[in-house]
């Protein structure tokens, strides 16, 4: 049914509350669109040359992640939404890898670490693992000003061994992603009614600061600096 503009125009967030409200954004939801840009940063890092095998565990390679949306607004009433998944594990260790291939002379993926500390690849000068730690996803919606929120901690933990899985550095790297959307024209609105507001920037953000950040503790590391010296005597 056709309506004048200036109806929708007066109507249109109306409908989009009372649609909210009652549940029309529920049902089975596609996965939240991740796709994250490498931070431009991590190109001008020094690279460290060293071949190195990087394993990243299967539980963050494989990590999704589900996370409803909440309204938390001062004197309004608590609305809880429909569940959206964030599939962030596979573009997550992909940027890793990414990253990886920039600050190391060569990276060689390692599907797994069994053979390692028996010393059975002895052309790689070291082995980088990482690891999932922790992930927190909010999600809001501000009713009166139609704005969501979305906010992600996330937390890895990368170690660096040598061949043989002989701890030479390990640390812990927590960031918060966060992303904004709002409505500002029909065509915004009638994508808030039938697939919801878009969070995946939060994800995005979270993504391409952790791997950043990754980049400089590993190129930084006092330890890794040492290590490599001794490499070249």
């Amino acid at each position: 049914m056709y309506y004048p503009k200036s109806i929708y125009d007066k109507y249109g967030y109306v409908v989009l509350f009372m649609l909210v409200l009652t549940g029309c954004l529920s049902g089975q939801r596609p996965p939240v669109m991740i796709s994250p840009q490498l931070d431009k940063r991590v190109h001008q890092v020094s690279q460290l040359p060293m071949n190195v095998g990087l394993y990243i565990e299967p539980h963050l390679r494989n990590y999704v992640q589900e996370a409803s949306i909440k309204q938390y607004e001062a004197g309004a009433q608590l609305y809880t939404f429909p569940s959206f998944v964030f599939p962030f594990g596979e573009p997550l260790s992909l940027k890793i890898e990414e990253m990886s291939k920039i600050i190391f002379k060569k990276v060689t993926p390692l599907d797994n670490l069994q053979n390692m500390a028996s010393g059975t690849n002895e052309s790689l000068d070291g082995i980088l693992t990482v690891r999932l730690k922790n992930s927190v996803i909010d999600l809001y919606i501000e009713q009166s000003v139609w704005r969501a929120i979305g906010r992600h901690n996330l937390s890895i933990t990368a170690a660096f061994t040598d061949p043989r899985l002989n701890k030479v550095w390990e640390s812990d790297i927590a960031v918060e992603g966060k992303g904004l959307d709002f409505v500002t024209s029909r065509v915004e609105q009638e994508w808030w009614e039938t697939t919801g507001p878009r969070f995946g920037p939060a994800v995005d953000d979270s993504i391409q600061q952790i791997t950043y950040e990754l980049a400089k503790k590993i190129t930084t590391s006092r330890e890794i600096a040492d290590y490599i010296s001794k490499l070249k005597q």
